[in-house]
């Protein structure tokens, strides 16, 4: 006796087994667009702050008005990049917490049906 081959039956096996990985695939995907987004902004920050200084170099009449320019610049600056590690320290926690709840699923998923099995 023969048994009828059933696609639909094959198909949703492998996209159940494949589930997880592609679940994984895209958390990390959009980890990855966090964080060139991110990126992008501290590199924006590092070009107006190149421009700012440049443009304060070629204004500024004394060395004290040059000191103290370049001062509050680096201050600005420096608050800039303590927000951006603490962005950076958010995005990291996030995806850390998402792919490990992708991870958690992809064992719950493998795991019970071995019990269920066993029981």
């Amino acid at each position: 006796m023969t048994e009828k081959f059933d696609l639909n039956t094959w198909l949703k096996t492998y996209r159940d087994a494949f589930a997880p990985a592609q679940r994984a695939q895209a958390e990390g995907f959009k980890a990855f667009e966090r964080f060139a987004r991110h990126q992008y902004a501290v590199a924006g920050d590092y070009l107006e702050f190149s421009l700012h200084a440049a443009k304060v170099a070629l204004a500024a009449k004394t060395g004290d008005d040059f000191a103290a320019a370049q001062r509050e610049l680096g201050s600005e600056f420096s608050t800039k990049l303590q927000k951006h590690a603490a962005e950076l320290a958010t995005i990291a926690t996030e995806t850390q917490s998402s792919l490990t709840g992708v991870f958690a699923e992809a064992a719950d998923s493998v795991v019970a049906p071995v019990r269920k099995k066993a029981a």
